[in-house]
């Protein structure tokens, strides 16, 4: 019972510990969001030969809406498939900003992005060279139907309308799910530490993650799953020390976020999206094991 009560105290002070740092972050994150998504949809329409590059490090700003923004274009095959994968690999969703927030985390972030731009930019544009793409040369804005991001999010910002709900509200719901999910996996972790505490070999096996070898394949199908509280997972398990930086780096270039399931929802070829699914979730593995490597 000592146990149990610990490790939610723990648990509870270090997600609120968190909410002021998380907060700040997601207000800015918003705001660009809010003022610059247009400009996202513009580049969409002229970056042909730049848009793996633009993709990977546009994609590496802690926000929900890109990689859906880009489903969304690659279903209307406005941009291509290698500039789609570079987005969803240099996809930092919510990982960013809870590392940032996190004293024990904040001096990974920026080695953790350059990493995921990295993997992004080799990848998007290897695949367009081995799969030249066919894009129209004329592109209208009523070929482009942008679907919400998470929480309802409407991440076009066309619509000037509800500008302090964008501002404000958005942030502070995004900021109390993303404590939630801290709250959540940092309670069961603690748990899990200080149940096999005489025996940290028993949690490592239980916890499955304690195959090095396989460790970065593990991850990767788990991170390929569409929900903000995977990333946060996967961030608070490498803060805790559950799996390595290499793991992490795995799991987090196959988080694609809502992306995945406007992909599923949208494209017709349903082959196709299997295809992307699967380069996804290979090159997050081998990503993984390179990071180990060097």
């Amino acid at each position: 019972m000592q146990t149990l009560y610990t490790s939610f105290i723990d648990a509870l002070w270090d997600s609120i510990a968190i909410i002021p740092f998380l907060f700040l972050i997601f207000f800015v994150i918003e705001a660009l969001e809010h003022y610059y998504s247009d400009k996202i949809l513009t580049w969409a329409k002229f970056s042909k030969n730049s848009g793996p590059a633009l993709g990977a490090i546009l994609a590496a700003i802690p926000q929900c809406g890109l990689s859906v923004i880009a489903s969304t274009l690659y279903c209307k095959r406005i941009i291509t498939k290698g500039t789609l994968i570079a987005v969803y690999l240099a996809t930092s969703d919510e990982a960013i900003p809870v590392l940032i927030s996190n004293p024990k985390g904040y001096k990974i972030a920026l080695t953790l992005i350059l990493i995921k731009i990295g993997v992004g930019l080799a990848a998007g544009y290897l695949i367009d060279a081995i799969m030249p793409p066919s894009l129209p040369d004329v592109i209208s804005d009523s070929d482009i139907e942008i679907e919400k991001g998470c929480h309802s999010h409407n991440i076009s910002a066309k619509n000037k309308r509800g500008v302090l709900k964008e501002l404000f509200l958005h942030p502070v719901i995004h900021t109390l799910s993303v404590a939630f999910f801290v709250f959540l996996v940092t309670f069961l972790i603690n748990l899990l530490f200080a149940y096999f505490a005489e025996n940290p070999l028993l949690f490592v096996n239980f916890a499955f993650l304690g195959n090095k070898v396989l460790q970065p394949v593990y991850t990767a199908l788990f991170g390929i799953i569409p929900n903000c509280a995977v990333s946060v997972g996967l961030t608070i398990m490498y803060i805790k020390g559950a799996i390595s930086f290499a793991s992490c780096v795995s799991g987090l270039c196959a988080g694609a976020g809502l992306g995945i399931l406007v992909l599923i929802k949208k494209n017709e070829d349903k082959k196709d999206t299997m295809q992307i699914i699967l380069l996804l979730l290979v090159i997050s593995i081998i990503a993984g094991y390179l990071t180990a490597i060097f």
